[in-house]
């Protein structure tokens, strides 16, 4: 019986884990909203095994459940850093175009606007 309750404090604190790295994540409403509704089933089968017998079954759907909400936490924590990656992309490339238009225009003898290379 004292490995089932290892075994649920192991759960406790996966759960807990999970919470810290959501809490940490810097997402949208809706990702939070996801992110949320996954800890939500997490905890709700944590509470479970906590409030009844204590069997692999439980454990096992709330280890399960556990891995889920951290999987979607890492899903959203991926997707904000490729979309950093793509603003920095743009800035840098956004960047390389006014240059290359200051050369042409320099070259040509034309004033430099750069409005059209900010779009």
């Amino acid at each position: 019986m004292s490995s089932d309750w290892s075994e649920v404090d192991a759960l406790i604190r996966e759960l807990g884990a999970v919470r810290a790295a959501s809490d940490a994540a810097r997402a949208s409403a809706a990702a939070k909203a996801a992110i949320e509704h996954a800890i939500g089933e997490a905890t709700q089968a944590v509470v479970e095994v906590l409030g009844g017998p204590l069997d692999a079954e439980a454990i096992g759907q709330a280890r399960t459940a556990i891995e889920v909400a951290g999987a979607v936490v890492a899903a959203v924590d991926a997707e904000v850093a490729r979309s950093r990656e793509l603003r920095a992309a743009g800035a840098a490339l956004s960047a390389r175009a006014r240059e290359l238009l200051d050369r042409c225009q320099r070259a040509a003898g034309t004033p430099t606007d750069h409005r059209s290379a900010d779009r």
